[in-house]
């Protein structure tokens, strides 16, 4: 989207424009015949302070720059912005091109490790890996299938060899993380050995790196692979290629810790199942998992260390931190939540049990833990009060305190309201004294921060948004026309929409465009509701349509009366209205001021253009 604005920013509109047809000043906007219909009564605006066009006569055509390209030169959206792009003196980033080929070829090598592991699962010397995972962890071909499980014999240089036998170099098996470098200068050896191999992929399906689990007592117990080129656990969620779908049907993700704590319940029936490695939530996690659920459920191990994590993911989730960092708080939680109602809750585990071993043995309780999940501010509160006892008032200064970031945190009054009156029984306090000292300043006297804005969204966009988390109104509004939307961004993001095609990749600015708008807080809407919202959106979009023709032909009217004189211009508009024919020199006046007077009057009789459906 940079590269976009940035092209846009750099070429003049008018200028661009103009080279195709003459325009005239016109008020704080030019005017012009239309170059996409013939007219011989300009009709065709052009807008400087919206970086926009459009030509309010028969063909109705209107847009930004990048849509002027698209269809004066009948180019793609890509090829409209690269040749824009090259006048402009813009790269479109080549390097991304080339990183995309070179991710590409460091997932193929994993991939090729992936094919070696399996093999050595399934043959003689892989018994100890098919023991631990058939018979101590319980799983089935099925899932070892699924999950792609394999084995990493105890040797130094088997996968080496297999891999440089099959013409990859050894440097590209470095940086994909299967290789690790000799400190004492001789050749490069596997790094995963004696080890259950447990491959991991992207979002897409890729493979990005490897766990590997030690069967020995090795420390440590899971080893992954490094920071690589195309793997950053801090990016990266195990499981949630095959989760996806099951995701978006639920509208629930589990988020857990540990690899079989995502094959367990996904060989039981549950596969909307991700899991973190070896950190916490991030904000790159909540980016991914914002795309497919509204509800995430936190299933950690119930000990003390498993809370702790649950903590963790939900502070790095909703912006929770610590309570020294509550204005902090506050502006993670308004910048992760800001573009969708997320949802998040803790499963209440029996104790002793991790997320793997409850779906298995007891597929009902699992179901029931993610359906009963607390919501996370509930249970933070719980945790963050455990048996506190308040003795004075200092005790429960301290305690209001604490809280406060989480209180702070929950955007919803009546849901705050409910925590504080519970706060204040426990406390024996009034509820009144407890919101009173949530509101009061933090330590220094400083206020807290407000929270920082995010660009208010067009209404073309909100409808975008719409359409974008309602798929299945597709079928009702995908004929809409694209002269609805001025932007070539919302245009093209709007044709992919209707011809239900996939985005592209990170560097595709359509694609950011999508995630952005899909980031955006909507109203929990129906299908139907969403339609209704929909139609109402096209209408508003429409009608400021009709409002900024009208203002683009009151400033002609402004113009007219300077040069005739108010009084003569109202005397010509006044005999036009009432069916005498103006003399040939007024011709153009009068055309003018009855049109003004005409989308006057349909702007106060609320009426907008017919837009389908």
């Amino acid at each position: 989207m940079d590269t976009v604005e940035e092209v846009k920013r750099r070429i003049d509109l008018v200028e661009y424009i103009g080279r195709v047809t003459r325009l005239q000043k016109s008020g704080r906007n030019f005017r012009g015949l239309c170059p996409f219909h013939t007219e011989k009564t300009p009709s065709f605006y052009v807008f400087p302070d919206r970086a926009s066009w459009r030509c309010f006569g028969s063909c109705g055509e209107g847009g930004d720059l990048l849509s002027f390209v698209q269809k004066r030169e009948n180019l793609e959206f890509r090829a409209a912005l690269h040749q824009l792009a090259a006048e402009a003196g813009v790269e479109i980033t080549p390097e991304s091109t080339a990183r995309r080929s070179r991710g590409e070829h460091l997932s193929a090598i994993l991939s090729a490790a992936v094919d070696f592991y399996q093999r050595c699962f399934r043959e003689p010397r892989g018994e100890a890996a098919r023991a631990y995972i058939f018979e101590k962890r319980g799983l089935k071909p099925d899932a070892v299938e699924t999950f792609r499980i394999g084995w990493a014999p105890d040797e130094w240089r088997l996968l080496r060899d297999y891999l440089t036998g099959r013409g990859y170099d050894e440097r590209d098996c470095v940086a994909a993380g299967l290789l690790v470098e000799s400190e004492h200068g001789g050749q490069p050896y596997d790094r995963f050995r004696g080890r259950v191999i447990i491959p991991i992929a992207d979002e897409r399906g890729q493979y990005v790196a490897m766990g590997g689990r030690g069967l020995q007592g090795e420390e440590p117990k899971y080893l992954n692979s490094p920071q690589t080129e195309i793997f950053d656990k801090g990016r990266t969620l195990f499981g949630l290629h095959l989760a996806a779908a099951a995701i978006r049907q639920a509208r629930t993700v589990v988020v857990v810790e540990g690899y079989m704590d995502v094959i367990g319940p996904y060989q039981a029936g549950f596969q909307n199942v991700v899991a973190t490695m070896g950190t916490s939530l991030t904000e790159d996690h909540v980016v991914l998992l914002k795309r497919f659920a509204r509800r995430v459920v936190l299933a950690m191990d119930p000990d003390a260390a498993g809370l702790a994590a649950a903590e963790r993911a939900g502070g790095l989730l909703l912006g929770f931190d610590s309570p020294e960092g509550a204005a902090r708080a506050i502006r993670s939680a308004e910048a992760l939540t800001a573009g969708a109602e997320i949802e998040l809750a803790v499963a209440p585990l029996p104790p002793g049990k991790d997320p793997d071993e409850v779906a298995r043995e007891s597929p009902e309780s699992w179901a029931n833990a993610i359906a009963n999940a607390a919501p996370f501010a509930e249970f933070l509160i719980n945790r963050l009060m455990g048996d506190t006892q308040v003795n004075s008032p200092v005790d429960a200064r301290r305690v209001v305190d604490r809280l406060r970031p989480v209180l702070l945190g929950v955007r919803d009054p009546l849901e705050r309201g409910m925590y504080v009156q519970r706060i204040a029984r426990r406390l024996g306090v009034a509820e009144a004294a407890v919101l009173e000292r949530i509101r009061q300043p933090v330590a220094g006297g400083r206020p807290r921060p407000a929270l920082e804005a995010r660009q208010p969204l067009s209404p073309e966009e909100v409808l975008l948004a719409l359409l974008l988390r309602h798929p299945e109104l597709r079928h009702g509004f995908r004929d809409l026309p694209a002269s609805l939307f001025t932007g070539g961004l919302d245009r093209e993001l709007f044709a992919r929409w209707a011809k239900a095609e996939t985005l592209g990749g990170a560097d595709d600015p359509v694609a950011m465009h999508a995630r952005e708008l899909e980031s955006r807080r909507l109203p929990p809407l129906s299908g139907e509701e969403a339609a209704t919202a929909a139609r109402a959106k096209i209408r508003e979009i429409t009608r400021e349509r009709v409002i900024q023709h009208q203002v683009a032909i009151s400033e002609q009217v402004a113009e007219a009366e300077k040069e005739f004189g108010a009084g003569r211009v109202a005397a010509i508009g006044d005999a036009t209205w009432r069916g005498v024919l103006p003399l040939e020199g007024d011709r153009a006046v009068a055309e003018t001021v009855i049109e003004d007077l005409q989308l006057g009057l349909s702007i106060h009789r609320r009426e907008e253009p017919r837009v389908r459906p």
